[in-house]
């Protein structure tokens, strides 16, 4: 399997572009959505064998997690594991990342409905207020999580769980990150908030701004670090295989 770099607005474009497929592994899919006003997203359902989770980049949602529904804007992050009800919608253009982990058959949903078929994946209709508790849930808004400071860099886990590990990265020049690595469990995948940083995926060495997604599925050997300024990032773990304990013990 090779590594993915898409650039801004870059990836496999369905429903006119509304939404981009960004990666499709077995391990997980992200989709980068754009809904130019206010309109539903999906009524409250249930998975059973993945978890979803949404990081807003822009304008608002309200996602329903359980029985509560909440107003959560550019930063804030929530994911919904196994069990939990829930659902979205736009309460204004807002654009926002969707991870399935594992895609439990997301990707391929998705191209069926675009191509006007029934499509169908692990997930199902429920009732607001049933299914496990809404604790069960993670939901941070803006700068929330737990912050992990080192020389250059600061890590903050938005989510830890073993589906996945949730990481936002802010890093300064002069951060130089870990050595080119490979991993045989699980998919590293990247996507740049603000700024520039700098790859090195497959043995390709790229220096990506805003926008820009890299994904390093198992066997790719990769690394990253800052560009020329200070930058912001997502990491991706999909699974987790202790990516987020080992950050923790590091820092």
């Amino acid at each position: 399997m090779a590594g993915v770099v898409h650039g801004r607005g870059e990836g496999e474009a369905l429903f006119g572009g509304r939404i981009v497929l960004k990666a499709a592994f077995e391990q997980l899919s992200i989709t980068e959505s754009w809904f130019a006003s206010a309109r539903p997203g999906a009524d409250p359902h249930v998975h059973r064998r993945h978890a979803d989770s949404f990081y807003v980049l822009e304008g608002e949602l309200a996602i329903l997690v359980q029985d509560e529904e909440h107003p959560v804007g550019p930063g804030a992050c929530v994911c919904a594991p196994p069990g939990v009800v829930h659902g979205f919608r736009s309460t204004s253009p807002a654009r926002f990342l969707n991870f399935h982990t594992p895609d439990g058959g997301f990707a391929d949903n998705l191209r069926a409905l675009n191509r006007g078929e029934p499509g169908g994946f692990d997930s199902f209709d429920a009732s607001v207020g049933s299914g496990l508790p809404g604790s069960n849930a993670a939901l941070l808004h803006a700068g929330e999580g737990e912050r992990l400071e080192a020389d250059n860099r600061l890590a903050t886990i938005k989510i830890g769980r073993e589906e996945l590990s949730l990481v936002e990265f802010e890093l300064e020049p002069g951060f130089e990150g870990p050595e080119p690595h490979a991993h045989d469990d699980h998919v590293d995948s990247f996507y740049v908030l603000e700024g520039e940083a700098e790859f090195l995926v497959g043995g390709e060495r790229l220096l990506v701004g805003a926008g820009s997604f890299v994904a390093a599925p198992p066997g790719v050997e990769h690394t990253f670090s800052s560009g020329p300024g200070r930058s912001r990032l997502l990491d991706v773990h999909a699974p987790s295989s202790g990516f987020h304990e080992w950050l923790r013990a590091e820092s």
